[in-house]
């Protein structure tokens, strides 16, 4: 289910009647906007948090292993994973409130959803890479490989969600 339909089916009586009112509609369509941008993004960041979990399970097999070659390569990796989750779970709401003087377009909103529901679609790579990377330091061979196409993945990743910041800005600046 869509998060906006998941938004607005947790609408109260009350909120779907004041919903209905001249100048209050937008305001409220804004709203569940808002409230779904940030579903998407807590989502998304849950979802790389279980592979930054992974990830460090591979780094404590990888020592027990005797593996200390890729340590600092994984390190790195990890720690680029936890900044783009701590970018994703802080980044602005893409909305201006209903008073603010700053007002944030309905379009500019569904750009700014758009680049949030793109991260997910970027997920599935980033999981088969996480099971390359797995296999690697099983077999403890490829691990050089294995760690540079998750850390390039992650790359991405980061650059498309700075992208999302650029859209913000320019958004705002409107």
């Amino acid at each position: 289910m869509d998060p906006m339909e998941k938004a607005q089916q947790g609408m109260g009586k009350l909120e779907k009647a004041i919903t209905g009112l001249p100048g209050v509609e937008g305001y409220r369509a804004k709203e569940l906007r808002r409230d779904a941008d940030k579903q998407v993004r807590e989502g998304l960041a849950r979802r790389l948090e279980d592979e930054r979990r992974r990830l460090t399970d591979f780094q404590g097999q990888l020592l027990s292993n005797g593996g200390l070659l890729g340590m600092d390569a994984m390190e790195r990796a990890g720690t680029r994973l936890q900044t783009l989750i701590d970018r994703i779970r802080t980044a602005s709401y893409g909305y201006a409130g209903f008073f603010d003087l700053q007002k944030v377009r309905e379009g500019e909103l569904d750009r700014l959803a758009a680049f949030d529901k793109a991260l997910f679609d970027q997920l599935g790579p980033l999981d088969e890479a996480m099971k390359t990377l797995g296999q690697a330091v099983t077999a403890n061979e490829g691990l050089k490989e294995a760690i540079q196409g998750v850390a390039n993945l992650l790359a991405k990743m980061t650059d498309d969600f700075g992208h999302r910041a650029e859209a913000m800005q320019a958004a705002e600046q409107q």
